[in-house]
């Protein structure tokens, strides 16, 4: 099994910092200013992993904290899912008492608006780590100076019962590294870093990791030098960097407005708020001649970019998907229909819904592909869009015609359809979108009748959903994704 870490922390007595907020009694003459309103616990953190593996009959109290710090009460209740397993004391205290798994939760002992959990998997034995060798080729061993690294790892056995390792660098001077194994480059030369077992043995390796010098930016510059943003997309910009192989982790990131484009130190753009920033990368040698480049972003009313990369703003609407699964690494949502009636269907929500401007974009589409000829085969398909929730007539998308059924125009994309509305040519239910900024609460794509004739399985994959300023737009995006 090759891991990259999950982190365990040791057992240690439970500290509270803080202090009782004193509470003034009055009477129904007398109000005194100085009465404090009392302040819930509004979370509670445990630091330890998801699974803590205990061996039978050793016992260890949990570190946590709640938030926040001024909370008026801040006494928490212990519980159990299964004490014949592992127990719990009202001080947090938990005792392996056989070999199972039990949920330990904790919530607060007034307001009760949260609960953490841990799961311990109580064990006979402990198997303990007797080798660690690192997953990686030679080449991969390298890293440049202020970039990062993330080390991959096998243990031998490759199932122990903590499986955690404590990294160090022995060289901090040359290389960092972080609790997850995570190396960045300081300066260049050779670096060592030091791997230990959080088991009772102590297993330790060291690890030789080359840290290469920066290769110079020499000339700098945005592929975009504008673009629009969706309210909360996270964006990648492109650059024109040379040399080409130059060192990219070297450059500090600055926005003008970060309360409207915020930009991490890995360059990411977040969009906070509408408006428009400038983001400017620099890269600065102390040579005092710095090179930068500037970019001005635009986050702009009624833009959805959905295109679920880095994020995903859908759910499965009412539990219609039998299997609803964001693929991350793939960058699409992965659907596979339920069962309704005769047929099957699937139904996904814009969760927290959507702020339209159709004015700006009035054109909503969805990329979808289906199993091969299932499109084609189900003749008696039908696809609606349903919004409604800040509206003042909400419902079906062209609702006037076949109660909105295949309102939405289809355009093949390659392997993919992609349906969309047009709001500028049809009604929501008996109105027309209005002309301005309007948050809707619900917005349901739903496709019903699915291999109603089709004998086929498979998952429906959605690639993006987006809003358009026009339909050329829209079809000029499907003409480039068709090369």
């Amino acid at each position: 099994m090759t891991y990259k870490n999950i982190l365990y922390k040791g057992c240690a007595a439970v500290c509270l910092i803080g202090t009782m907020a004193s509470m003034v009694s009055c009477n129904d003459e007398m109000v005194s200013p100085e009465m404090n309103e009392k302040v819930l616990i509004s979370d509670i953190n445990l630091d330890v992993t998801p699974v803590l593996p205990l061996l039978v009959g050793s016992d260890t109290i949990l570190n946590y904290s709640v938030l926040p710090e001024n909370a008026s009460d801040k006494g928490v209740i212990w519980k159990s899912g299964s004490p014949e397993i592992a127990s719990v004391d009202e001080e947090g205290r938990i005792k392996a008492v056989h070999a199972g798994t039990a949920i330990i939760s904790v919530m607060p002992a007034v307001g009760f608006a949260v609960t953490s959990t841990v799961e311990i998997k109580v064990v006979d034995e402990i198997i303990f780590i007797e080798d660690i060798n690192l997953d990686m080729t030679e080449n991969e061993l390298e890293v440049y100076e202020t970039a990062s690294l993330q080390l991959r790892w096998q243990t031998i056995p490759s199932d122990p019962t903590y499986p955690t390792l404590k990294w160090e660098s022995l060289t901090p001077e040359i290389a960092t590294v972080t609790e997850d194994g995570v190396v960045k480059g300081v300066k260049a030369g050779t670096a060592r870093v030091k791997a230990t077992a959080t088991d009772g043995k102590h297993f330790t390796k060291e690890f030789t990791i080359t840290v290469k010098p920066i290769i110079f930016i020499e000339t700098l510059s945005f592929v975009k030098e504008s673009d629009k943003l969706a309210l909360g997309e996270v964006y990648v910009p492109q650059l024109n960097v040379k040399p080409g192989n130059a060192t990219l982790s070297a450059l500090k990131w600055e926005s003008s407005k970060p309360e409207v484009v915020e930009v991490d130190e890995n360059g990411h753009f977040i969009a906070k708020k509408y408006g428009t920033a400038v983001v400017t990368a620099t890269a600065d040698y102390g040579d005092g001649n710095p090179i930068s480049a500037s970019m001005n972003v635009i986050v702009a009313e009624g833009k959805m970019n959905d295109s679920f990369e880095f994020m995903n703003s859908w759910e499965n609407f009412n539990g219609q998907c039998l299997e609803f699964n964001w693929l991350e690494d793939q960058g699409i949502l992965s659907l596979f229909p339920g069962a309704d009636k005769n047929y099957k269907a699937i139904r996904i929500k814009r969760t927290g819904g959507f702020e339209f401007n159709v004015a700006n974009y009035p054109i909503l589409a969805f990329k979808v592909r289906f199993p091969k000829d299932v499109f084609e085969v189900s003749t008696k398909m039908e696809w609606y869009l349903d919004m409604w929730g800040g509206l003042s007539s909400g419902g079906k998308y062209g609702a006037d015609t076949n109660k909105g059924n295949r309102a939405m125009e289809v355009l093949d994309c390659g392997d993919y359809k992609v349906f969309y509305a047009d709001f500028t040519k049809k009604k929501v239910n008996t109105e027309m979108m209005p002309t301005k900024l309007q948050k809707v609460d619900n917005v349901v794509f739903e496709i019903w009748k699915i291999w109603y004739e089709a004998d086929e399985t498979g998952t429906i994959d959605v690639d993006w959903i987006k809003t358009f300023e026009s339909e050329e737009a829209l079809k000029s995006l499907i003409n480039e994704e068709k090369k």
